[in-house]
């Protein structure tokens, strides 16, 4: 999960400038910055994606995660468990 189709997931830690961003960030934009580097986390969110249905309205995009054991409220971003 360290890269997507277009590109690394986060920033070539050897430019000076890729981390520019991180002077502004708050805490709880530091906690979002280790906890997707998290190889466990990873894991986890791998296994829900993959029970997420994606569709499209006129309005909006609209995401339905279909019933799992898949808990993602252990890592303090879900607050109420899927099931």
């Amino acid at each position: 999960m360290s890269e997507t189709s277009s590109g690394p997931v986060w920033p070539d830690w050897q430019d000076d400038h890729a981390y520019a961003y991180s002077l502004h960030l708050a805490s709880r934009g530091w906690a979002w910055e280790f906890l997707r580097r998290n190889p466990g986390f990873q894991k986890d969110l791998s296994a829900v994606l993959r029970r997420v249905d994606l569709s499209q309205s006129g309005i909006a995009d609209i995401t339905r995660m279909r019933a799992s054991g898949s808990d993602l409220s252990v890592w303090g971003i879900l607050f109420c468990k899927l099931d």
